[in-house]
């Protein structure tokens, strides 16, 4: 790719949803401009109410974007917005902190679409070795999803799509569109598919550099978020999930496994395995709209 990303009759757009990006969204920038690809790309940005450094920055890496009011976010709706001003034919969702872990990300993410009976691409999240602090050791372990909305939105749709770090063709979108949600607007639109509009495919070699640490509070907001989130796809967790995921003993082992290794040297890491299965309990039950 060239020194600027190319805005007009672009092959790729690839389309943030930005608010207060913080520093991870130079090294984003950066990335997505050092791309080896020769497509034509289009970066797009959708921000609700930034007052940092972040619309000086997307202005500085030739960004488009589209403001709207902070108040007015809704995962799906303003991720409808953003493929609504795509101007490509493959609309690529990249979280503000997902940085590409190399310069054929876009070439390796965007190639299963070249089959017409693939719908969407979906790349993994690994460790980023730079991100200043460590990566939660419940999702470094792989056990961050125990719970069981999560069995069940696997049992009835498969691997999980992530607009974390996917391509989607705008043609599939126009059919579907992802609906106002609240939160997973990505499994929603997974849930809409169907098999008539194609598969979803997970190549291994596009992954982005993405990883969180959690305080108790927002390890709380983000499990309740995602009881809401599955609830509202038919994945509801009720009261007997929850005595089961509470009382399973394999979390119990991988607790202590991680304990003993001294990994879990804060609050949230510690409570998980109780705060988990209770936040999620909280959100399916009670939740009316997204904690931010």
């Amino acid at each position: 790719m060239n020194d600027t990303l190319t805005p007009d009759r672009p092959d790729v757009t690839v389309a943030l949803l930005t608010r207060n990006a913080g520093t991870l969204l130079e090294r984003v920038l950066h990335a997505v401009r050092e791309q080896d690809t020769p497509r034509r790309v289009e970066l797009l940005a959708i921000d609700s109410g930034s007052t940092d450094g972040t619309l000086a920055l997307l202005d500085q890496f030739s960004a488009r974007v589209v403001t709207i009011a902070g108040d007015a976010f809704d995962f799906g709706l303003t991720r409808d917005r953003a493929f609504e001003e795509a101007r490509a034919p493959i609309v690529v969702s990249l979280s503000q902190d997902a940085i590409p872990a190399h310069p054929r990300w876009l070439e390796h993410l965007v190639a299963p679409l070249d089959d017409p009976a693939v719908a969407a691409s979906c790349g993994r999240s690994i460790p980023d070795p730079d991100r200043g602090y460590p990566q939660f050791p419940w999702e470094r372990n792989g056990y961050f999803y125990f719970t069981h909305e999560m069995k069940k939105f696997a049992g009835q749709y498969g691997r999980g799509l992530s607009n974390a770090n996917s391509a989607i063709r705008r043609s599939v979108w126009e059919q579907v569109r992802f609906g106002a949600a609240s939160i997973g607007e990505d499994y929603r639109f997974q849930s809409k598919l169907g098999a008539d509009r194609g598969g979803i495919a997970f190549p291994d070699d596009a992954p982005v550099l993405h990883h969180h640490n959690y305080t108790l509070t927002q390890l709380y907001k983000r499990c309740r978020n995602e009881g809401l989130g599955l609830r509202e796809l038919g994945c509801e967790y009720n009261e007997a999930d929850l005595l089961l995921d509470l009382i399973a003993p394999r979390k119990y082992w991988v607790w202590l496994r991680e304990l003993f290794s001294g990994r879990l040297t804060t609050c949230a890491a510690l409570a998980f395995p109780l705060v988990r299965p209770a936040a999620v309990y909280a959100g399916s039950r009670f939740g009316r709209s997204y904690l931010r």
